[in-house]
Protein backbone atom coordinates (compact mmCIF):
# COMPACT_ATOMS: atom_id res chain seq x y z
CA UNK A 1 0.00 0.00 0.00
CA UNK A 2 1.13 3.39 -1.34
CA UNK A 3 1.06 6.27 1.95
CA UNK A 4 1.04 9.43 1.80
CA UNK A 5 3.23 11.06 4.14
CA UNK A 6 0.39 13.66 5.18
CA UNK A 7 -1.98 10.39 5.89
CA UNK A 8 -2.36 9.66 9.69
CA UNK A 9 -2.77 6.67 10.86
CA UNK A 10 -6.79 6.26 11.83
CA UNK A 11 -5.82 2.87 13.58
CA UNK A 12 -6.81 3.32 17.32
CA UNK A 13 -5.39 1.34 19.76
CA UNK A 14 -7.47 0.82 23.18
CA UNK A 15 -6.26 -1.76 24.95
CA UNK A 16 -6.59 -3.45 28.63
CA UNK A 17 -5.72 -1.67 31.88
CA UNK A 18 -6.23 -2.25 35.49
CA UNK A 19 -7.43 0.66 37.04
CA UNK A 20 -5.73 1.65 40.32
CA UNK A 21 -8.51 1.32 42.80
CA UNK A 22 -8.47 0.81 46.68
CA UNK A 23 -8.78 -2.87 47.79
CA UNK A 24 -11.40 -3.59 50.34
CA UNK A 25 -9.69 -6.73 51.99
CA UNK A 26 -5.78 -6.50 50.96
CA UNK A 27 -5.02 -9.76 53.00
CA UNK A 28 -7.32 -12.47 50.72
CA UNK A 29 -8.37 -10.45 47.86
CA UNK A 30 -6.73 -11.65 44.32
CA UNK A 31 -7.31 -9.48 41.59
CA UNK A 32 -8.10 -9.80 37.84
CA UNK A 33 -11.48 -10.29 37.16
CA UNK A 34 -15.09 -11.89 37.63
CA UNK A 35 -17.54 -13.33 36.08
CA UNK A 36 -19.46 -9.98 37.67
CA UNK A 37 -16.62 -7.33 36.68
CA UNK A 38 -18.41 -5.74 33.63
CA UNK A 39 -17.55 -1.92 33.88
CA UNK A 40 -19.94 1.03 34.12
CA UNK A 41 -20.07 4.61 34.58
CA UNK A 42 -20.15 4.32 38.07
CA UNK A 43 -16.44 2.76 37.98
CA UNK A 44 -14.80 6.19 36.62
CA UNK A 45 -16.21 7.47 40.41
CA UNK A 46 -13.37 9.02 42.98
CA UNK A 47 -11.84 6.80 45.43
CA UNK A 48 -9.96 6.72 48.44
CA UNK A 49 -6.28 6.91 49.06
CA UNK A 50 -4.27 3.60 48.19
CA UNK A 51 -3.26 1.31 51.28
CA UNK A 52 -0.19 1.33 52.50
CA UNK A 53 -0.02 -2.86 51.51
CA UNK A 54 -1.30 -5.19 48.89
CA UNK A 55 -1.32 -8.72 49.59
CA UNK A 56 -1.89 -11.40 46.89
CA UNK A 57 -1.34 -15.15 46.97
CA UNK A 58 -0.35 -15.58 43.47
CA UNK A 59 -0.70 -19.34 43.23
CA UNK A 60 -4.26 -18.86 43.61
CA UNK A 61 -6.12 -18.01 40.16
CA UNK A 62 -7.45 -14.60 40.69
CA UNK A 63 -11.19 -14.65 41.16
CA UNK A 64 -12.41 -11.71 43.25
CA UNK A 65 -11.97 -8.78 41.81
CA UNK A 66 -13.48 -5.45 43.40
CA UNK A 67 -15.66 -3.82 41.12
CA UNK A 68 -13.40 -0.72 40.22
CA UNK A 69 -10.16 -2.96 40.26
CA UNK A 70 -10.02 -3.95 36.69
CA UNK A 71 -10.81 -2.17 32.85
CA UNK A 72 -10.24 -3.68 29.99
CA UNK A 73 -10.75 -1.35 26.65
CA UNK A 74 -9.82 -2.21 23.14
CA UNK A 75 -8.71 -0.74 19.22
CA UNK A 76 -12.35 -0.98 17.67
CA UNK A 77 -13.29 -0.11 14.56
CA UNK A 78 -15.05 3.25 14.85
CA UNK A 79 -18.77 3.88 14.11
CA UNK A 80 -21.13 6.92 15.44
CA UNK A 81 -23.46 4.43 15.81
CA UNK A 82 -20.94 2.01 18.13
CA UNK A 83 -21.43 1.16 21.59
CA UNK A 84 -18.40 0.65 21.65
CA UNK A 85 -17.35 4.28 20.79
CA UNK A 86 -19.41 5.44 23.47
CA UNK A 87 -17.51 3.83 26.02
CA UNK A 88 -14.18 4.83 24.62
CA UNK A 89 -15.46 8.69 25.37
CA UNK A 90 -15.72 7.91 28.74
CA UNK A 91 -11.95 5.86 28.97
CA UNK A 92 -9.45 8.30 30.33
CA UNK A 93 -6.04 9.19 28.52
CA UNK A 94 -2.52 9.22 30.61
CA UNK A 95 -1.15 11.70 27.91
CA UNK A 96 -4.37 14.06 27.75
CA UNK A 97 -3.05 17.42 28.89
CA UNK A 98 -5.68 17.62 31.16
CA UNK A 99 -4.40 14.57 33.13
CA UNK A 100 -2.63 16.15 36.27
CA UNK A 101 -0.44 13.71 38.36
CA UNK A 102 -2.08 13.52 41.79
CA UNK A 103 -1.33 12.73 45.42
CA UNK A 104 -2.83 9.22 44.63
CA UNK A 105 -0.33 8.46 41.91
CA UNK A 106 2.13 9.78 43.99
CA UNK A 107 1.20 7.76 46.47
CA UNK A 108 0.95 4.85 44.28
CA UNK A 109 4.20 5.30 42.78
CA UNK A 110 5.65 5.36 46.37
CA UNK A 111 3.94 1.76 46.92
CA UNK A 112 5.13 0.36 43.87
CA UNK A 113 8.87 0.68 44.43
CA UNK A 114 8.36 -0.32 48.35
CA UNK A 115 6.92 -3.32 47.43
CA UNK A 116 8.98 -4.73 44.63
CA UNK A 117 11.61 -3.58 46.79
CA UNK A 118 10.78 -6.66 49.19
CA UNK A 119 11.21 -9.06 46.60
CA UNK A 120 8.69 -11.54 48.05
CA UNK A 121 5.43 -11.58 45.60
CA UNK A 122 4.27 -14.53 47.68
CA UNK A 123 3.41 -12.37 49.81
CA UNK A 124 4.02 -8.39 49.02
CA UNK A 125 2.51 -8.52 45.76
CA UNK A 126 3.17 -5.61 42.85
CA UNK A 127 0.15 -6.33 40.91
CA UNK A 128 -2.23 -3.59 41.93
CA UNK A 129 0.40 -1.07 43.14
CA UNK A 130 2.44 -1.12 40.17
CA UNK A 131 -0.59 -0.90 37.22
CA UNK A 132 0.37 2.46 36.68
CA UNK A 133 -0.97 2.63 32.96
CA UNK A 134 -3.49 5.85 33.39
CA UNK A 135 -1.12 7.68 35.04
CA UNK A 136 0.58 10.33 32.71
CA UNK A 137 3.60 8.38 30.82
CA UNK A 138 5.90 11.42 31.76
CA UNK A 139 5.01 10.26 35.65
CA UNK A 140 6.40 6.76 34.80
CA UNK A 141 8.98 7.45 33.31
CA UNK A 142 10.02 10.15 36.15
CA UNK A 143 9.43 7.42 38.65
CA UNK A 144 11.02 4.37 36.70
CA UNK A 145 8.01 2.39 36.59
CA UNK A 146 8.74 0.83 33.15
CA UNK A 147 11.82 -0.30 34.03
CA UNK A 148 9.65 -1.83 37.38
CA UNK A 149 7.23 -3.37 35.55
CA UNK A 150 10.10 -5.11 32.74
CA UNK A 151 12.00 -6.43 36.28
CA UNK A 152 8.73 -7.81 37.52
CA UNK A 153 8.43 -9.89 33.69
CA UNK A 154 12.19 -10.99 34.06
CA UNK A 155 12.18 -12.38 37.61
CA UNK A 156 8.85 -14.20 37.87
CA UNK A 157 8.67 -16.40 34.86
CA UNK A 158 7.40 -19.67 36.94
CA UNK A 159 3.75 -20.94 36.11
CA UNK A 160 2.79 -19.70 40.00
CA UNK A 161 3.18 -16.62 38.97
CA UNK A 162 1.54 -15.94 35.82
CA UNK A 163 -1.29 -13.84 36.74
CA UNK A 164 1.71 -11.06 38.81
CA UNK A 165 3.28 -10.84 34.81
CA UNK A 166 -0.48 -10.32 33.50
CA UNK A 167 -1.07 -7.43 35.99
CA UNK A 168 2.58 -6.40 35.05
CA UNK A 169 1.77 -6.06 30.92
CA UNK A 170 -1.56 -4.44 32.31
CA UNK A 171 0.82 -1.71 33.92
CA UNK A 172 2.23 -0.96 30.29
CA UNK A 173 -0.45 -0.93 28.51
CA UNK A 174 -2.11 2.41 28.24
CA UNK A 175 1.35 3.92 28.31
CA UNK A 176 2.38 1.79 25.32
CA UNK A 177 -0.22 4.00 22.84
CA UNK A 178 1.33 7.85 24.09
CA UNK A 179 3.95 9.59 22.79
CA UNK A 180 6.23 9.53 25.37
CA UNK A 181 5.26 5.87 27.20
CA UNK A 182 5.98 4.41 23.76
CA UNK A 183 9.32 5.97 23.67
CA UNK A 184 10.06 5.13 26.73
CA UNK A 185 8.59 1.58 26.91
CA UNK A 186 9.95 0.58 23.42
CA UNK A 187 13.60 1.28 24.19
CA UNK A 188 13.92 -0.36 27.97
CA UNK A 189 17.06 -1.86 28.16
CA UNK A 190 18.41 -0.05 24.48
CA UNK A 191 17.34 0.82 21.33
CA UNK A 192 14.14 -0.82 20.53
CA UNK A 193 14.66 -3.93 23.72
CA UNK A 194 11.43 -3.58 24.73
CA UNK A 195 10.02 -4.05 21.73
CA UNK A 196 12.17 -7.14 20.90
CA UNK A 197 11.29 -8.14 24.62
CA UNK A 198 7.42 -8.47 23.55
CA UNK A 199 8.07 -9.98 19.83
CA UNK A 200 10.04 -13.14 21.79
CA UNK A 201 7.35 -13.65 24.56
CA UNK A 202 4.83 -13.83 22.10
CA UNK A 203 6.85 -16.74 20.48
CA UNK A 204 7.38 -18.37 24.23
CA UNK A 205 4.32 -17.29 26.22
CA UNK A 206 2.22 -20.61 26.96
CA UNK A 207 -0.78 -20.80 25.64
CA UNK A 208 -3.82 -19.40 27.81
CA UNK A 209 -1.45 -18.29 30.73
CA UNK A 210 -2.71 -15.69 32.69
CA UNK A 211 -6.26 -16.24 32.03
CA UNK A 212 -8.54 -14.04 33.85
CA UNK A 213 -12.25 -14.12 34.21
CA UNK A 214 -12.66 -10.90 32.31
CA UNK A 215 -12.10 -12.66 29.07
CA UNK A 216 -8.13 -12.27 28.57
CA UNK A 217 -4.99 -13.24 28.46
CA UNK A 218 -1.01 -12.64 28.80
CA UNK A 219 -0.58 -13.31 25.14
CA UNK A 220 -3.54 -10.87 24.54
CA UNK A 221 -2.21 -8.49 26.81
CA UNK A 222 1.44 -8.63 25.01
CA UNK A 223 -0.41 -8.32 21.88
CA UNK A 224 -1.94 -5.36 22.62
CA UNK A 225 1.26 -3.06 23.98
CA UNK A 226 3.10 -4.62 21.24
CA UNK A 227 0.06 -2.72 19.15
CA UNK A 228 0.29 0.59 21.33
CA UNK A 229 4.48 0.84 20.30
CA UNK A 230 4.13 -0.46 16.53
CA UNK A 231 1.07 2.54 16.47
CA UNK A 232 2.83 5.50 17.90
CA UNK A 233 6.35 4.07 15.69
CA UNK A 234 6.28 7.42 13.70
CA UNK A 235 9.89 6.90 13.08
CA UNK A 236 9.31 3.39 11.79
CA UNK A 237 12.13 1.92 13.49
CA UNK A 238 10.19 -0.21 15.92
CA UNK A 239 8.64 -2.16 13.11
CA UNK A 240 11.58 -2.99 11.48
CA UNK A 241 13.19 -4.46 14.93
CA UNK A 242 9.84 -6.55 15.30
CA UNK A 243 10.44 -8.22 12.57
CA UNK A 244 13.82 -8.79 12.84
CA UNK A 245 13.06 -10.18 16.36
CA UNK A 246 10.34 -12.76 14.68
CA UNK A 247 7.33 -11.12 14.50
CA UNK A 248 5.87 -13.18 11.34
CA UNK A 249 6.49 -16.06 13.69
CA UNK A 250 5.10 -14.70 16.48
CA UNK A 251 1.71 -13.61 14.56
CA UNK A 252 2.03 -17.52 13.11
CA UNK A 253 2.25 -18.48 16.96
CA UNK A 254 -0.48 -16.09 18.17
CA UNK A 255 -3.10 -17.53 15.72
CA UNK A 256 -2.23 -20.78 16.32
CA UNK A 257 -2.19 -21.43 19.94
CA UNK A 258 -5.15 -19.48 20.97
CA UNK A 259 -7.14 -20.34 17.97
CA UNK A 260 -10.76 -19.68 19.13
CA UNK A 261 -10.10 -16.93 21.55
CA UNK A 262 -11.32 -13.79 20.26
CA UNK A 263 -9.04 -11.53 22.38
CA UNK A 264 -5.92 -12.66 21.00
CA UNK A 265 -7.72 -13.29 16.88
CA UNK A 266 -8.85 -9.65 16.85
CA UNK A 267 -5.62 -8.16 18.40
CA UNK A 268 -2.77 -10.61 16.17
CA UNK A 269 -5.22 -8.68 13.59
CA UNK A 270 -4.06 -5.00 15.00
CA UNK A 271 -0.48 -5.90 15.80
CA UNK A 272 -0.08 -7.10 11.77
CA UNK A 273 -2.22 -3.85 11.03
CA UNK A 274 0.29 -1.27 12.58
CA UNK A 275 3.38 -3.34 11.33
CA UNK A 276 2.00 -2.93 7.87
CA UNK A 277 0.82 0.79 7.28
CA UNK A 278 4.12 2.34 6.94
CA UNK A 279 5.53 -1.30 5.68
CA UNK A 280 3.23 -2.35 3.22
CA UNK A 281 6.17 -4.87 2.01
CA UNK A 282 5.87 -6.93 4.95
CA UNK A 283 2.14 -8.26 3.55
CA UNK A 284 4.37 -10.39 1.20
CA UNK A 285 6.47 -11.60 4.14
CA UNK A 286 3.63 -12.14 6.39
CA UNK A 287 1.31 -14.18 2.95
CA UNK A 288 4.31 -16.15 2.56
CA UNK A 289 4.10 -17.44 6.16
CA UNK A 290 0.22 -18.63 5.56
CA UNK A 291 -1.23 -15.71 7.73
CA UNK A 292 -4.01 -14.98 5.19
CA UNK A 293 -4.88 -18.15 5.68
CA UNK A 294 -4.75 -18.40 9.83
CA UNK A 295 -6.33 -14.53 9.17
CA UNK A 296 -9.48 -15.74 7.06
CA UNK A 297 -10.11 -18.29 9.78
CA UNK A 298 -9.58 -16.17 12.14
CA UNK A 299 -12.59 -13.92 10.36
CA UNK A 300 -14.70 -16.47 10.58
CA UNK A 301 -14.33 -17.55 14.06
CA UNK A 302 -15.08 -14.22 15.32
CA UNK A 303 -18.15 -13.80 13.08
CA UNK A 304 -19.65 -16.28 15.64
CA UNK A 305 -21.74 -14.33 17.98
CA UNK A 306 -21.05 -14.02 21.48
CA UNK A 307 -23.10 -11.86 23.57
CA UNK A 308 -21.82 -12.35 26.88
CA UNK A 309 -20.93 -9.24 28.38
CA UNK A 310 -17.73 -7.26 28.44
CA UNK A 311 -17.52 -3.86 29.79
CA UNK A 312 -19.53 -1.12 29.69
CA UNK A 313 -22.31 -3.09 28.70
CA UNK A 314 -20.87 -4.14 25.46
CA UNK A 315 -20.66 -7.72 24.56
CA UNK A 316 -17.52 -9.63 23.44
CA UNK A 317 -18.82 -9.71 20.04
CA UNK A 318 -18.70 -5.88 19.68
CA UNK A 319 -15.06 -5.59 21.51
CA UNK A 320 -13.55 -8.53 19.80
CA UNK A 321 -15.10 -7.86 16.12
CA UNK A 322 -14.02 -9.51 12.76
CA UNK A 323 -13.64 -5.69 11.59
CA UNK A 324 -9.84 -5.90 13.01
CA UNK A 325 -8.33 -8.67 10.52
CA UNK A 326 -10.08 -6.73 7.28
CA UNK A 327 -7.22 -4.45 6.52
CA UNK A 328 -4.34 -6.94 7.08
CA UNK A 329 -6.50 -9.50 4.60
CA UNK A 330 -6.76 -7.04 2.28
CA UNK A 331 -2.97 -6.30 2.65
CA UNK A 332 -2.25 -9.75 2.19
CA UNK A 333 -4.50 -10.20 -0.88
CA UNK A 334 -2.51 -8.16 -2.30
CA UNK A 335 -4.43 -7.14 -5.66
CA UNK A 336 -4.84 -3.44 -6.31
CA UNK A 337 -8.13 -3.44 -5.28
CA UNK A 338 -7.82 -5.14 -2.24
CA UNK A 339 -5.11 -2.29 -1.55
CA UNK A 340 -7.40 0.14 -2.51
CA UNK A 341 -9.67 -0.66 -0.10
CA UNK A 342 -7.19 -1.16 2.76
CA UNK A 343 -6.78 2.33 2.37
CA UNK A 344 -10.15 3.51 2.51
CA UNK A 345 -10.05 1.40 5.46
CA UNK A 346 -7.39 3.20 6.96
CA UNK A 347 -8.63 6.76 5.98
CA UNK A 348 -12.24 6.17 7.23
CA UNK A 349 -10.59 6.39 10.76
CA UNK A 350 -9.03 9.34 10.42
CA UNK A 351 -11.42 11.75 11.78
CA UNK A 352 -12.39 9.81 14.77
CA UNK A 353 -8.74 9.61 15.67
CA UNK A 354 -8.30 13.93 15.11
CA UNK A 355 -11.23 14.15 17.33
CA UNK A 356 -10.25 11.48 20.39
CA UNK A 357 -6.73 12.10 20.87
CA UNK A 358 -6.31 15.57 19.13
CA UNK A 359 -3.01 16.22 20.82
CA UNK A 360 -1.27 13.11 19.59
CA UNK A 361 0.63 12.91 16.52
CA UNK A 362 0.70 9.73 14.46
CA UNK A 363 2.10 9.87 11.08
CA UNK A 364 2.16 7.55 8.05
Amino acid sequence: MACSSSVILGLILLHDVAASQPIENTASTSFCADKKCALSDDDFGGSALLQTQVQLQTQVQPSNIQKKAGFIHAFHKIRSDDPVAAAMAKWPQPDDPERKVTIKDELQAQQCKDIFSKKNPEVHNTSVPCCLALAPPEFNVKHGIHDILFQILELYPDENYQWVRQWAWRGLSDNCMTEVGSESIANIGGPNKGVEYMVKQLLVNPPYAGMCDDHVDIQYEILADLGGLLAMDNNNTRAPAAMEAGLVQAMVRSFTIEPDFRPVLNFACRAMSYAMVRNPQYARLFRDAGLLELVNRSIETLQIPDNTEFHFGVTVSEYFNPDACLYPQLMMMGDAASKAQADALMVENLDFMKSWKPWATIKV
